[in-house]
């Protein structure tokens, strides 16, 4: 009688066929692994403050669109505040207010909106500022 087959025997492959499917196995991985790391590098950047929790000498206290790729930004730097100007390229200091000036609440500035904020004897206003540093 002739040797009969296993009945549970694995079908032949060839050596060709088995190196090549591994061989995108394995870069689909290294790929997914690289794009993990990026992932995860982007969100640690975007993460403000990430490690470094109550050490910052910089405080953002506000910030305010002004275009589409304009803003203004409050910053506080120890005990002085300053009124910062970002656009694509360039930050330009708007002001620098005295220390104590801002108060840590915005409630007795607060106007509707259209309208001009009273401004404090001797302090420009936050528009006649804009337009000086924009040179018109």
């Amino acid at each position: 009688m002739a040797a009969e087959a296993p009945l549970f025997a694995a079908p032949a492959t060839t050596a060709a066929h088995t190196s090549g499917g591994s061989l995108v196995e394995v870069t689909l991985a290294l790929l997914a692994i690289v794009a993990l790391i990026a992932g995860l590098a982007w969100l640690m950047k975007r993460m403000r403050g990430f490690g470094n929790a109550g050490h910052d000498r910089i405080q953002v206290l506000g910030e305010r669109a002004l275009g589409p790729k304009e803003r203004c930004v409050l910053v506080r730097v120890g005990g002085t505040d300053i009124l910062v100007g970002v656009a694509t390229g360039s930050v330009n200091t708007l002001h620098v207010f005295p220390e104590g000036a801002i108060a840590s609440t915005a409630a007795d500035t607060a106007a509707p909106a259209g309208a001009s904020a009273p401004s404090k004897p001797g302090m420009p206003n936050f528009k006649d500022l804009l337009m000086r540093s924009l040179g018109k």
